[in-house]
């Protein structure tokens, strides 16, 4: 294979149509032919999707954890030109996303997209929730809205708006029945993400700048970022307190 692999990174709660959201993404959005390796949540139950997915030819599937800010894992098999992580969906976010990049060093490859789906009537009947959301999107390339069915369309324009007053790069758009409507647009590996923390930026000398100077795409990414206990400076809302 002469290119690395692909990595992809799905942030949602659950019950938010991620799983057919990921099995309409590789049936509609990769070709038969490339191999794809499925990280699936260990922690969590499994859904009538995940025998769709793995019954696609192309699919091999691996369970995994997110444990210490590292990837943990079964053994692997496959050699893929996608691999996507459906994240576990009461994780931290800077965890993942911490853990992530550590992996894809390790191993290689190279990051396509993050991705989050996002369960609109969850975050309009429990607004406390939103932090946790502004982390995930905080990372994301593509924002994609699922499980609408109570919520009006004034409630989504307010929802896009905000993200787009605060000049939020990432792409927003509606999913039907978890189905996208370019499946293949949606993993371009273009990035869109409001974070830094994945792009390799080239390096300068360190006292070319005062600390209250730095520029900020060169400003340790503020949910990342710990202090000297190590602790996180910015600490993200348990999600998994608020889930049914």
């Amino acid at each position: 294979m002469s290119e690395r692999p692909l990595v992809y990174l799905i942030f949602g709660i659950p019950d938010s149509e991620r799983r057919t959201v990921l099995f309409d993404l590789i049936e509609g959005g990769i070709p038969p032919s490339e191999d794809v390796l499925y990280f699936r949540p260990k922690s969590e139950n499994n859904s009538p999707f995940d025998e769709q997915i793995e019954a696609l030819e192309n699919v091999s599937v691996v369970d995994w954890e997110v444990s210490d800010s590292k990837v943990s894992h079964g053994p692997i098999t496959a050699a893929p030109e996608k691999i996507i992580f459906l994240a576990p969906g009461d994780s931290d976010p800077a965890d993942v996303a911490e853990a992530l990049k550590a992996w894809i060093s390790h191993n290689d490859c190279e990051l396509g997209r993050i991705i989050t789906v996002l369960n609109c009537s969850f975050l309009k009947e429990q607004e406390k929730s939103r932090a946790w959301f502004d982390a995930c999107i905080h990372f994301s390339d593509v924002v994609l809205l699922s499980r609408r069915e109570s919520v009006e369309n004034k409630w989504l324009k307010e929802f896009e708006a905000r993200y787009r007053k605060a000049c939020y790069p990432c792409h927003i758009e509606l999913v039907s029945k978890g189905k996208a409507k370019n499946p293949a647009a949606v993993l371009e590996p273009e990035a869109r993400r409001m974070s830094l923390y994945f792009d390799e930026l080239i390096p300068i000398e360190e006292d070319e700048f005062d600390d209250e100077e730095q520029p900020e795409d060169l400003k340790p990414d503020r949910y990342i970022e710990r202090n000297e206990s190590g602790q996180r400076v910015r600490p993200i809302i348990e999600i998994g307190k608020m889930l049914p």
